[in-house]
């Protein structure tokens, strides 16, 4: 189950012709982005950003065309913690996996974290780790300060379902067992990291035979944090502005399902586990806040599973639709060097904020 024995497969060489190809149109496909439709009103830093992604997640590529090696994960939350001045602090913690804290390690209040990417990449340091920093910080102001730390764990398709859920299932044994409340939990993913958030709680209501048991809880956890997230594997009918081509979505989940029986299929894909499935969710967490950006691909899928039944089991739930936003735009923004601009970005800091400083 080591992360040290995970192997991407091996690239043709028509594959790596191709990718050359590709890359060779990249900067045509930058500079016409910055004229582009789907780039109105950006910045320039913004709309090369988000043309890159746009032009990766079309191309079609194989996941071996990607390049991730092992540790990836590790390499990059160590090269950015020292980047910024902090102290490199990781916890093993057994199944493949480790936390990784960004600042202190504390069991008080505590915000843990699942990276996106699909289970398929490892964590981006200036979207993903540049905003939890940011939001570290802000913290620090409005409340006694939260330890944060995020979960590395093993990626598709080399490693199936349910690798991932035990990994964060023992992250979650990890820190209940070295004090931390659930009370004073709380849950953040983006993409396929509140996709894994959402496994977490069904294995709560609905125990999965093949892995360990969730600890107890007691008291349902203190809030989550659901930024775009990634519930459903039905093509999306729209989105041609998002910077997630709609493929690339399909891309993802064929990583993901192969050797998921049937029974499985609601812990992997929240939107079709229908009504029943969620029922008791408020025991098992108190608040939760979602994001969707306006014209990202999962636009609709996102509104119709949290105005529907995330809403009835928790009525402490709240929708905030970034305007104009494509998937992940609050996150994307820190990677582009425009993070902690937006409205929506402080409405996620004051709902937070909020949320510890009611912890019990």
């Amino acid at each position: 189950m080591s992360t040290d024995k995970q192997h991407y497969p091996q690239v043709s060489w028509m594959e790596r012709f191709k990718q050359v190809l590709d890359i060779l149109q990249l900067p045509y496909y930058v500079v016409a982005g910055l004229f582009s439709d789907a780039n109105k009103g950006r910045s320039w830093r913004r709309s090369a950003s988000d043309s890159v992604m746009r032009f990766v997640s079309s191309r079609g590529w194989s996941i071996g065309m990607f390049g991730i090696k092992a540790g990836a994960t590790s390499a990059i939350y160590e090269t950015w913690t020292r980047k910024n001045g902090l102290e490199v602090l990781t916890d093993e913690i057994g199944e493949g996996a480790k936390l990784h804290w960004i600042g202190s390690r504390r069991y008080d209040r505590v915000l843990l974290y699942f990276h996106g990417g699909g289970l398929c990449f490892p964590v981006d340091a200036d979207n993903q780790l540049g905003f939890l920093l940011a939001l570290q910080r802000e913290l620090q102001q409005s409340t006694e300060g939260v330890g944060f730390v995020f979960l590395e764990h093993s990626f598709t398709p080399q490693f199936s379902f349910p690798t991932q859920l035990r990994q964060a299932n023992a992250a979650l044994i990890h820190l209940l067992t070295n004090g931390v409340s659930p009370s004073r939990l709380l849950i953040c993913g983006d993409s396929s990291g509140a996709n894994l958030a959402c496994q977490l709680f069904s294995h709560v209501l609905h125990p999965l035979p093949k892995i360990s048991p969730a600890p107890p809880l007691g008291t349902p956890f203190l809030g989550a944090v659901f930024i775009s997230p990634w519930i459903s594997f039905t093509p999306p009918s729209s989105g041609q502005k998002d910077l997630l081509a709609p493929q690339f979505f399909e891309f993802m989940a064929a990583q993901l399902l192969p050797g998921i029986e049937d029974a499985e299929r609601p812990y992997v894909e929240p939107s079709i586990a229908g009504d029943a499935w969620w029922e008791g969710l408020g025991s098992v967490v108190t608040r939760i806040l979602a994001t969707a950006g306006e014209v990202e691909c999962q636009h609709d899928n996102i509104v119709r599973f949290v105005d529907g039944p995330v809403r009835k089991q928790v009525p402490h739930t709240t929708l905030v639709v970034e305007k104009n936003g494509v998937h992940e735009e609050m996150l994307f923004a820190f990677g582009a060097g425009e993070g902690g601009q937006s409205e929506e970005y402080w409405a996620l800091v004051k709902w937070t904020s909020d949320a510890f400083n009611t912890a019990k």
